[in-house]
């Protein structure tokens, strides 16, 4: 789930603990699995103890945040998952001492944005998408500046290797970043869909629950914030992609073999004691998620 400060997102000082809308955090009233299918459910469970069905569709969820993070360039830090039969579960993470009443967590290197504000409510996140561009142009002016009087032996517009980029190619890289977080974020509730039988655009309309539900920040909800950073289409684009990528036989072999691993060992993280599950993973895909395909100007300028 998401969780952003009400001004914006992140203030940009290393000394901050960043906040956890960038954090997958599994709830148990998010969805249950019954009969077959996995479902939301709108009721608060007193009581309720995390299921062996219940876990293991965590871990199918977890991993497949994985996956495409992971097909997107991003960096897995850890996944972990509650063990069966708990009521409540604490864990931690590089960034965060403490997270409590949690029941699964994939942690991945972030991309933080000051352009983007959670409205409690609208129940969403609005973006400054002229904010954004503008921000964007002016770091390329920096890089170009620096990159007539480099220092010795850096490139500082790698990994433009080849020189210099356009201020349009330059644009067209950062929107592919912001396209692989939303598609990260994308990807849980999409191969939980899959699991159920179910087509992308079915999934999330299911577990969308903002419409009925103060269900505050949302995975949904963050990468809709992210895509109204790009020109329009691009939400429903990155849905296409992550579900296209998460049903590649090679991919969701993968997100299964992870999950696997994830529900026996509880814990995965680089290091090596914990399983070579993360060797597992989609590389990083150079050019991926692309944008999309269309003649319209608008989309690289």
């Amino acid at each position: 789930m998401a969780r952003k400060s009400l001004k914006t997102p992140v203030q940009h000082r290393q000394n901050l603990v960043p906040p956890s809308d960038y954090r997958f955090l599994g709830s148990a009233d998010s969805f249950i699995y019954t009969d077959g299918r996995l479902r939301p459910t709108w009721e608060h469970r007193r009581g309720y103890r995390l299921t062996a069905d219940h876990r293991r569709q965590l871990c199918i969820h977890l991993a497949a945040h994985a996956a495409v993070n992971s097909k997107g360039g991003a960096y897995i830090y850890m996944m972990a998952v509650a063990p069966v039969g708990v009521r409540s579960w604490t864990t931690s993470e590089r960034k965060s001492r403490l997270l409590g009443k949690i029941w699964g967590l994939c942690s991945v290197s972030d991309y933080y944005c000051s352009h983007i504000e959670w409205i409690p409510d609208r129940q969403r996140y609005v973006a400054n998408r002229e904010g954004w561009e503008w921000e964007i142009r002016r770091q390329y002016e920096s890089l170009l500046r620096d990159h007539s009087n480099p220092e010795p032996g850096i490139n500082v517009l790698d990994p433009f290797a080849d020189g210099a980029p356009s201020v349009d190619e330059f644009m067209a890289a950062r929107r592919r970043v912001v396209r692989a977080h939303a598609c990260g974020y994308l990807a849980g509730h999409i191969a939980d869909g899959i699991t159920a039988g179910m087509g992308a655009d079915e999934a999330l309309r299911l577990y969308d629950r903002r419409d009925t539900q103060r269900v505050e920040m949302s995975d949904i909800a963050v990468a809709q914030g992210l895509a109204d950073l790009l020109p329009p289409g691009e939400y429903e684009h990155a849905v296409r992609l992550t579900e296209e990528a998460l049903r590649r036989p090679e991919i969701w072999a993968a997100v299964q073999q992870v999950a696997s691993e994830l529900e026996q060992l509880g814990l995965i993280e680089g290091d090596p004691c914990e399983g070579d599950a993360l060797a597992l993973l989609p590389s990083g895909e150079r050019g991926w998620p692309p944008a999309p395909e269309r003649g319209d100007a608008a989309q690289q300028t």
